[in-house]
């Protein structure tokens, strides 16, 4: 579901950013091109944080602060 709404995200903000320069004609198209696509990766990594922060939030309410500290464990030990 995630990979979905960050594609979805990246390929709007890709359109928006890409049709208001060919609307307006502001610059080159192939800068025009280029801070579309980095603006929509830009989308895509806030996209990401926002789910992995509230995800983290999400496990810290279920468990407790101290939820990943079994990760550091060793197995057997």
């Amino acid at each position: 579901m995630v990979k979905a709404f960050r594609n979805t995200v990246m390929a709007l903000t890709f359109v928006g950013v890409a049709g208001t320069n060919m609307f307006w004609n502001f610059m080159n198209d192939y800068i025009a091109c280029g801070l579309a696509l980095a603006a929509s990766v830009t989308a895509a990594f806030c996209v990401e944080r926002v789910f992995i922060g509230r995800s983290r939030r999400e496990m810290i309410r279920l468990h407790g602060a101290d939820w990943h500290s079994a990760e550091d464990r060793q197995p057997g030990v």
